[in-house]
């Protein structure tokens, strides 16, 4: 009993027209196994190129049969760096606000300062300006009646011209004396002469408004908050290194615990610097 014949699948003949089948290759007749493939020998089988195996006929194609790498979610790599961006803005903000409160009572400092500079260097103008060329009259006259009394009458040549410069002096220092101050006797010398830092003290102190001004109280918050703002804005320093291991655990793969845990570290060291920083000071 003989088994279905076989088309024949060696290139035939074609006469006349016709086509003519070529003989049967020795794998077509019955009971005779195809040989192997030159590519499935040694053990492979499928394509010669990529030794993956052909899909049936009707089936899926190698690409769509090849399963396709899935993308794995990285939670922990953008918690981490949203957690330390987030810190840095407060922070910042922080810092920026402390900032400008220093530089405000720098400022006001500044102002005071100048207002008391003005202050003094009008009482200085006034008491050499005003009342020391006029005490310095008022002593020249002084010193002109005592030589002329010291002159004897005998020794005078001219008694008349004496009394005369004597009455002249006098004049003088009635009219002047009355409106200086700093040729009393509280600013009397004991050598001759007037105190002129007594004086100076005395005006000064007519203006007492101008002596409670303190530039340097007001200074001293503006360098606490100054000082402040420089030790918080080290903080902003642990929140950029968080940063860099972030980008780190998302570049290296192997390495993404441990960079998570040393980032989660370095994220709650910067805080808790930021906010000791904070209550402390």
């Amino acid at each position: 009993m003989t088994g279905p014949s076989r088309e024949s699948t060696t290139p035939g003949r074609v006469e006349n027209g016709t086509s003519t089948p070529g003989p049967a290759a020795p794998w077509e007749t019955a009971g005779s196994p195809r040989p192997p493939a030159p590519w499935e020998s040694a053990g492979r089988s499928g394509s010669p190129r990529t030794g993956v195996a052909a899909p049936p006929p009707g089936g899926p194609s190698v690409a769509e049969a090849a399963p396709r790498p899935q993308r794995r979610d990285r939670p922990g790599v953008a918690l981490l760096l949203a957690a330390a961006a987030v810190a840095a803005a407060i922070v910042g903000f922080r810092v920026s606000a402390i900032s400008g409160d220093a530089s405000g009572h720098w400022q006001s400092a500044v102002r005071l300062e100048v207002k008391r500079s003005t202050s003094a260097q009008e009482t200085v103008r006034y008491l050499y300006n005003t009342e020391v060329p006029l005490a310095i009259t008022i002593m020249r006259a002084r010193l002109i009646i005592q030589a002329l009394d010291a002159i004897p009458a005998s020794q005078s040549g001219s008694a008349m011209a004496v009394a005369i410069e004597k009455s002249v002096q006098t004049q003088i220092l009635k009219a002047l004396e009355p409106s200086s101050e700093l040729t009393g006797a509280a600013y009397a010398l004991e050598g001759g002469g007037v105190d002129l830092g007594k004086r100076l003290a005395d005006l000064r102190a007519a203006s007492p408004d101008d002596l409670k001004v303190d530039p340097d109280a007001t200074q001293a918050p503006g360098d606490t908050l100054s000082d402040k703002a420089v030790r918080m804005s080290i903080a902003l320093v642990f929140f950029g290194f968080c940063g860099f291991i972030g980008a780190m655990a998302q570049t290296f793969e192997e390495w993404r615990r441990r960079l998570l845990q040393l980032g989660s570290a370095v994220l709650a060291l910067g805080v808790i610097v930021a906010g000791a920083v904070e209550v402390l000071m």
